[in-house]
């Protein structure tokens, strides 16, 4: 699913015009994006956490060349689904 295509269906859902439900969206986004670069843990009922955390230095290799490198650490978000977010997903019907 793209982004369109997930703003019509939550344009649906909420029973906005999907210019609406786009809007509402990217203010979603750009709260989250703010409270992580804040240094705040973002916890959802239901959904997970997202959080901010530090990935060490680390050796990498080129897959290609097979040249060794060192990767520098930076920040990554890290999400980490609640309980009751995992059984939906392992009650799903892979058919």
């Amino acid at each position: 699913m793209n982004s369109t295509e997930f703003t019509t269906a939550l344009a649906k859902k909420l029973e906005l015009s999907r210019l609406e439900a786009g809007i509402r969206l990217d203010d979603l986004l750009s709260v989250i994006a703010t409270e992580l670069a804040n240094g705040h843990v973002i916890s959802i009922t239901n959904f997970g956490n997202l959080e901010v955390k530090k990935r060490n230095e680390r050796v990498s290799v080129h897959p290609v060349t097979g040249k060794r490198m060192l990767l520098p650490p930076k920040m990554v978000v890290k999400f980490k689904p609640s309980a009751s977010f995992n059984k939906k997903i392992k009650d799903l019907n892979y058919e």
